[in-house]
């Protein structure tokens, strides 16, 4: 998986989730044009903050992530118990993250370091 690391260091549980579902499961999580285009919306509709991208994205990726698979990838990657839902937030921040990243790479949006004052 290829990221810069702007927004996540580490992508671990977002590539153990995607290895642990099935292909229908991996087509419906993995960004898509549609995803880059909304990042381009939330970019021309305000300054926003990458909080603020992160969690408008987040929130769309979470009925795309599947909370087993996302519970057994948080198992296996942090070795932590966790509910389906809980985890499925995780990822789909990850989710969030990487589309942001992506973004960037395609000159969609610039992320600037650190944040305007």
């Amino acid at each position: 998986m290829l990221s810069s690391g702007k927004v996540f260091k580490d992508y671990t549980l977002l590539e153990k989730y995607l290895e642990l579902c099935s292909e229908d499961e991996r087509v419906r999580s993995l960004p898509s044009s549609a995803d880059i285009e909304f990042v381009k919306y939330l970019a021309s509709r305000k300054d926003g903050t990458l909080h603020d991208f992160l969690e408008e994205l987040s929130r769309r990726f979470l009925d795309r992530v599947s909370p087993a698979r996302s519970a057994d990838a948080v198992r296996s990657v942090l070795g932590m118990d966790m509910s389906g839902d809980q985890a499925a937030q995780l990822v789909s921040a990850q989710l969030a993250g990487w589309t942001l990243e992506i973004a960037e790479a395609l000159g969609v949006i610039k992320l600037r370091y650190p944040p305007p004052r």
